[in-house]
């Protein structure tokens, strides 16, 4: 028997490697191929021939939602690109809380799996049935969030004590107000009757399709990637735009149109930046999470307490 093993092992390598030459031979031709998950993909399916199999929550997802919704949310898994200096990456919190063991080298040409002490990149899934339409949500939870735009938390760090003082008497805390421990951050798939799927991702009190305002709280084509800001990990779905029209008003250019989606942007063709492809996810169902017993989180709602966890249609977050 143990020969047998060893001729399939051998048997299923020379597959992989075949099938590694087409898609290699399909990125070189097709510019704006997505070679990152194809990439991360082929090292999986390698890796894990020679491990003898690998399990990554297929057999919680199986036990959870049964064969085809568990197909499904492996099939839909995001894969996630983080913005520049953004060093966490989405974690187990029973595993970790902290920083110190959430984060990852930030180099913008790495595909990240693991953090620096070797906790795998994780994503807790939730799956919905509403009218026909099938809904996964995937919840990502970071150590911290720190919300970094426009230099306001810099600002902060070097404010008088009379603006902290005020940020005391308003939040009741001495630290910076964009800043507080735990962060939870959500991309949802929405799979109607007919085959057509969608897709948003959770950002600032609503969703984001596109990163652009016009995008709020819509749905959009699925690209299979979502991008995480750095801090607040706020997110969006990467695409390439373009301004439809500005309008001068008074000195200032002042944008009055809309922008165009003219296509996916990948990373690694059209985004130079880090990233996690979703065959390195680990995917833990809520489902079979104990939610009772899990920790107090800093003044932020955990995902089987939002409205949208029963609703999937809601925008709240």
């Amino acid at each position: 028997m143990g020969g047998e093993r060893g001729q399939a092992t051998i048997e299923w390598l020379a597959l992989v490697a075949l099938i590694a030459l087409v898609l290699g031979a399909l990125v070189a031709f097709v510019p704006h191929m997505d070679g990152r998950s194809y990439g991360g993909f082929l090292a999986r399916a390698i890796l894990c021939a020679v491990r003898g199999g690998c399990d990554h929550g297929r057999d919680a997802l199986q036990l959870a939602y049964g064969a085809r919704d568990a197909e499904l949310v492996r099939d839909y898994a995001p894969s996630i690109v983080y913005e520049p200096g953004e060093r966490e990456i989405p974690v187990d919190y029973r595993r970790c809380r902290s920083p110190s063991c959430g984060n990852a080298p930030a180099d913008r040409s790495l595909d990240v799996s693991r953090t620096s002490t070797g906790l795998p990149a994780t994503a807790f899934t939730h799956v919905l049935h509403a009218d026909g339409s099938t809904f996964i949500q995937y919840w990502l939870y970071y150590p911290d969030s720190n919300t970094t735009w426009a230099g306001s938390d810099k600002l902060f760090k070097y404010s008088p004590p009379g603006v902290r003082l005020i940020s005391r008497l308003v939040t009741g805390k001495w630290r910076y107000p964009g800043f507080h421990n735990d962060d939870w951050e959500g991309y949802q798939v929405r799979i109607d009757p007919g085959g057509e799927v969608s897709v948003r991702a959770t950002a600032h009190k609503g969703y984001q399709w596109c990163k652009q305002s016009q995008c709020h709280n819509q749905w959009g084509d699925w690209t299979g990637w979502t991008r995480v800001s750095r801090g607040s990990h706020a997110g969006h779905i990467p695409l390439r735009t373009s301004l439809r029209g500005v309008r001068l008003e008074g000195s200032l250019p002042f944008v009055s149109g809309s922008y165009e989606v003219k296509s996916p942007a990948y990373p690694g063709v059209d985004v130079h930046e880090r990233t996690t492809v979703s065959a390195d996810l680990t995917l833990v169902p809520l489902e079979s999470v104990d939610q009772r017993a899990a920790p107090e989180f800093d003044s932020i709602t955990p995902p089987w307490a939002k409205p949208v966890y029963r609703d999937p249609l809601s925008n709240s977050t």
